[in-house]
């Protein structure tokens, strides 16, 4: 099976819908809007102090721009750091695009253990194209990472059951 990096659009509507009518939810909203106008700078700034207080559709946010490089240095690193706080949090295309940084093992060492744990984790947490990174990673397995990777998924969902980061 051949997998290419989903062109996963920065469609923050549904995480936007669930905000509060706060200064907070008005400041994404606001680089939301900046974003989907192409001011990338605009958003990045907007989002970044978000994401430093430790929103997770900022962070997915801030990532994603560094991944394109839409605003800032594109720095796929510098995406996963902000990625894995993110992803850590919940947030699906964040655990999405983490998994494709760890299928291609650009910004973080490959590893298909760990595409296949984030890619499985974003396709519980409902993106939808996730189950193709998650297949697509399986193929590349030994019996042995199969379980290493189940284990993975395993550990996370418990710790989120806990309500643990």
């Amino acid at each position: 099976m051949s997998f290419r990096l989903p062109a996963v659009r920065m469609t923050m509507a549904a995480a936007v819908s669930c905000l509060c009518a706060t200064a907070e939810a008005q400041d994404f909203r606001s680089g939301l809007s900046a974003y989907n106008s192409g001011d990338y700078t605009r958003a990045f700034h907007d989002w970044l102090g978000l994401a430093e207080q430790g929103d997770p559709p900022a962070e997915a946010g801030i990532g994603f721009l560094f991944h394109k490089g839409l605003g800032v240095t594109q720095d796929d690193t510098e995406a996963a750091t902000w990625f894995v706080k993110a992803a850590e949090q919940g947030q699906a295309e964040a655990q999405l695009l983490l998994g494709t940084l760890f299928f291609f093992g650009t910004g973080v060492p490959q590893s298909y253990v760990s595409a296949y744990a984030w890619c499985d984790i974003a396709d519980t947490n409902g993106q939808s194209d996730a189950a193709q990174c998650r297949d697509a990673a399986l193929e590349h397995l030994s019996p042995a990472e199969m379980a290493q990777a189940y284990k993975l998924v395993s550990q996370w969902q418990a710790r989120h059951k806990r309500g643990g980061p």
